[in-house]
């Protein structure tokens, strides 16, 4: 059945980018179909619930068959917020603006990279995100378990590094303050842009926008604009 429902997602691929990404990570727990639409269930950190909508009235029919079993709500795009909040409220939204690389862009690979994360890094790389309201260690333990991951290290010590979200959008990029504005960040996000890449992966990444600066460097590497989307926690 997943797969199944996984090839029905691939007739509109850009918008299931995160979807299909989810769904091929982990296990199909619940689905429901109203005309082409679905929402899909599975857990990772929190119950998602990832909604494939093309057809804007098809998303009050599902939710009244879904009935809100989960609050926490995946591939959000603004035109859904007013519909999903009619019987609830939003305890937290995380909003962003979807970038993907189309399959003629070229990458080159810089070779400042000297190896990727292991389960020593975790806790490390918890106490120096800036996300510790959407993210925790087990979160993170998950993701250089089951995915790519890229690291720099000078003089022992871990200065910058990336790994992907459970969607297996490019993500958790940082770099130490002291080391920033050398490109550092940069050659990371290079490196597992390959590393998608050779997976035979579509490589794409969910980015705030205030961040002018990661934006900026999507530009330059010839990712293209998709849509915002949000992840929300219903209350």
């Amino acid at each position: 059945m997943q797969r199944e429902i996984l090839d029905q997602l691939q007739t509109n691929p850009t918008l299931n980018l995160p979807v299909i990404g989810f769904f091929e990570n982990y296990p199909l727990e619940k689905h429901i179909v109203y005309n082409k639409s679905m929402i899909l269930c599975g857990t990772s950190d929190y119950n998602w619930a990832y909604l494939s909508v093309p057809e804007s009235n098809d998303l009050i029919p599902l939710l009244e068959i879904f009935d809100f079993e989960s609050l926490y709500f995946a591939n959000v795009e603004e035109w859904m917020i007013p519909q999903l909040t009619q019987t609830h409220s939003i305890e937290w939204k995380l909003l962003t603006n979807r970038y993907f690389l189309p399959d003629d862009a070229n990458v080159d690979l810089d070779d400042r990279v000297n190896g990727q994360l292991d389960q020593s890094h975790v806790g490390y790389i918890y106490q120096n995100s800036a996300y510790k309201d959407f993210t925790n260690e087990s979160y993170i333990s998950e993701r250089i378990t089951k995915d790519i991951s890229a690291g720099i290290w000078i003089n022992d010590t871990l200065i910058g590094w990336g790994l992907t979200h459970d969607d297996g959008s490019l993500g958790f990029l940082n770099v130490l303050s002291e080391y920033r504005g050398k490109g550092i960040g940069e050659s990371i996000f290079r490196s597992l842009v390959h590393a998608k890449r050779q997976a035979n992966k579509p490589v794409f990444v969910n980015v705030e926008p205030p961040n002018k600066q990661s934006i900026g460097l999507l530009q330059k590497l010839g990712f293209t604009y998709d849509r915002s989307v949000s992840w929300v926690k219903l209350a």
